[in-house]
């Protein structure tokens, strides 16, 4: 579990990047960025301190950002350079990942093919039981996703966070992991069709 530590107490008021006060991306982004740093990291104490460093560089340099990215997208870049500055840069990050030709396609035979009437949708729909009906079955499917998150390969995993988490554009998304357009479409597609097939695979259990 990550550490419960307030960042950055006692934040001026007029402290503020690109017109959003301070304490507000603290409030909205600290835990995102937490997980996000936890993909790089060996622990969550770790990342924790990775997340406090990046704000730390983020009070500091809050009047030189010129709104040429979002702020997620600068702030996000923040929390992978402090995170892997903290991982001692052992292995840089790829920067590309893409479905390799011998890899399985995750969604193999559950969507229909190119040149069908239904390309691209659902041949084989999800199940029913990933629409909960009352809170138990909610908390439950939230349980089931979190672990299968964290089951996902790390690049991934940081991708369901930026795109599925967070909400950043598949740009942005891009930007932050260093990827193509392409790359970021294949990967976004393979992490969800992994995440998918998991979730599916512990409902049967």
């Amino acid at each position: 579990m990550t550490p419960a530590v307030a960042p950055l107490e006692g934040l001026e008021p007029e402290h503020s990047v690109g017109g959003i006060p301070l304490a507000s991306l603290v409030r909205d982004f600290h835990l995102p960025m937490v997980k996000f740093a936890r993909t790089i990291v060996s622990s969550p104490t770790v990342a924790e301190e990775a997340v406090q460093e990046a704000w730390l560089q983020v009070l500091k340099s809050a009047e030189t950002f010129e709104g040429r990215s979002s702020v997620a997208t600068w702030l996000f870049g923040i929390v992978k350079h402090t995170a892997s500055r903290h991982r001692r840069r052992e292995v840089r990050i790829r920067r590309h990942e893409v479905l390799a030709t011998e890899d399985v396609d995750p969604l193999a035979g559950r969507m229909h093919p190119p040149g069908h009437p239904d390309a691209g949708h659902w041949s084989v729909p999800p199940s029913r039981r990933f629409l909960p009906e009352d809170q138990t079955v909610a908390r439950e499917l939230a349980e089931y996703v979190r672990a299968a998150v964290e089951k996902l390969p790390v690049r991934q995993r940081q991708l369901i966070i930026l795109r599925d988490l967070v909400g950043t554009s598949s740009e942005e998304a891009a930007e932050i992991l260093e990827l193509s357009a392409v790359a970021q479409r294949a990967l976004l597609y393979r992490a969800r069709g992994n995440l998918r097939n998991e979730l599916e695979r512990r409902y049967r259990q």
